[in-house]
């Protein structure tokens, strides 16, 4: 597509702002595919919306670790990501007896209390325990500044074993301002 057709179509009024259906609705996508006969490396390719936007996410999706026996923040730097969380040996104790804490942070967001409602989090908790391990984890979130601060606690009420938190824990998350 070159700059004729773009100038056509902002001069007829066919530039929308909204998609009718992601599913069916194509945009424009140039992909360098090398040497074409034009003589630059990209071809025009035509894309549903809905595919567009799930590849820009998985682009935006990084697997990230906090080691929780050296460090309590985990510093991210895209609006998604999976958070492995190592080094966890025994702590926290079950039925809620004590808590590790630990925080999320992004240096190209502002996440301060005053912030609070332009900042967009989801999150999920995913546990594989191991053979015999018995920890149940409950993660809540606590509040902002200078990061989001989580507070992880082992809701099992049973007395912890010898080999209490040696699955892995993961938290995925979305992250993002939104003003």
């Amino acid at each position: 597509m070159d700059i004729l057709n773009w100038i056509y179509l902002k001069t007829a009024g066919l530039i929308r702002s909204t998609a009718n259906n992601a599913d069916t609705d194509l945009i424009a996508v140039g992909a360098n595919v090398g040497p074409v006969q034009r003589g630059d490396s990209y071809q025009t390719y035509a894309m549903p919306i809905k595919d567009l936007v799930e590849s820009g996410c998985e682009a935006n999706t990084v697997h990230y670790e906090l080691d929780a026996s050296i460090n309590s923040v985990v510093t991210v730097t895209t609006p998604r990501g999976i958070i492995d969380i190592v080094g966890l040996s025994s702590l926290p104790s079950p039925a809620f007896g004590s808590v590790t804490t630990f925080s999320i942070d992004n240096p190209e967001l502002e996440l301060t209390v005053a912030n609070r409602d332009n900042v967009y989090l989801q999150y999920s908790l995913y546990y594989s325990p191991s053979v015999d391990d018995n920890a149940i984890p409950y993660l809540i979130s606590t509040g902002m500044a200078p990061g989001l601060n989580f507070s992880l606690y082992n809701a099992n009420p049973a007395v912890a074993g010898a080999n209490n938190w040696e699955g892995a824990l993961y938290v995925y998350y979305e992250l993002y301002q939104i003003n």
